[in-house]
């Protein structure tokens, strides 16, 4: 199973709760009626969210994100169907224009990796982690480097590890670039993203520390940018599951 990961702003003149309302409630029927190669799609609203470093102002290309959309399928092959697709093409891409701000996406297809053993658990807070690579430093490096940093600030917060109920990575695939145009014609992309969920609100303090070691860490190494990465958290909107 691949995603397709967007990171969505509200257009100007349009409050968070208008636009929540209006992706769920419309574009979300509009998705509903043809799903195509759609297996999973999810909204991620924005509750709370933290950007950029108190030494660098450039977190205001990445503030504010109102949603995290995610759009699981089968294969490329199916991807790229539903993207091509006229529906696609004419009805639900227009009508991002009455949601979203389109000079300021953040877009990427992402390869998943489940790295908790108890993800069927039901819980109630999730964290969505964003980083942005340095761009000097290779893709598989930044992979590497992440794997190191995950395990040496997950051993420092013995909290986070011990409220952690389900955790899933998801790692940057450059073939899907030729898709995210859709999104917009000014699009970003974050390689690295991490999913997390808690079952309490109390154990977000240990996610906060884990997250700060983390950032450092890859910040310290020259290999992620501290100033452009960021972190949500979200309450799921499931909007589609036809694996149910």
């Amino acid at each position: 199973m691949i995603k397709m990961l967007a990171a969505v702003r509200r257009k100007p003149g349009m409050t968070h709760v208008e636009f929540l309302d209006y992706i769920e409630h419309q574009h979300g029927k509009i998705a509903q009626a043809k799903p195509l190669g759609v297996k999973r799609y999810v909204q991620n609203h924005v509750i709370d969210a933290a950007f950029g470093v108190d030494s660098d102002n450039a977190y205001t290309q990445t503030f504010h994100r109102d949603s995290i959309t995610e759009l699981f399928f089968e294969n490329m092959s199916d991807l790229i169907a539903t993207f091509s697709d006229p529906y696609t093409q004419q009805t639900t891409g227009p009508d991002a224009k009455n949601f979203a701000d389109l000079s300021k996406q953040v877009a990427q297809l992402m390869d998943e990796v489940e790295l908790s053993e108890t993800g069927t658990l039901p819980t109630n807070w999730k964290a969505m982690l964003f980083l942005k690579k340095n761009p000097a430093v290779q893709l598989e490096a930044f992979f590497s480097a992440w794997d190191r940093a995950h395990a040496a600030a997950a051993s420092e917060c013995p909290a986070f590890q011990k409220a952690l109920r389900r955790h899933v990575r998801a790692r940057y695939m450059p073939e899907g670039d030729r898709v995210t145009s859709y999104f917009g014609p000014d699009i970003g992309v974050y390689e690295g993203v991490s999913s997390l969920w808690f079952e309490n609100e109390a154990d977000l303090q240990g996610f906060r520390q884990y997250q700060r070691s983390l950032f450092q860490q890859l910040s310290d190494e020259g290999i992620a940018l501290s100033s452009e990465s960021f972190f949500v958290y979200v309450k799921e909107v499931v909007i589609l599951d036809l694996g149910q």
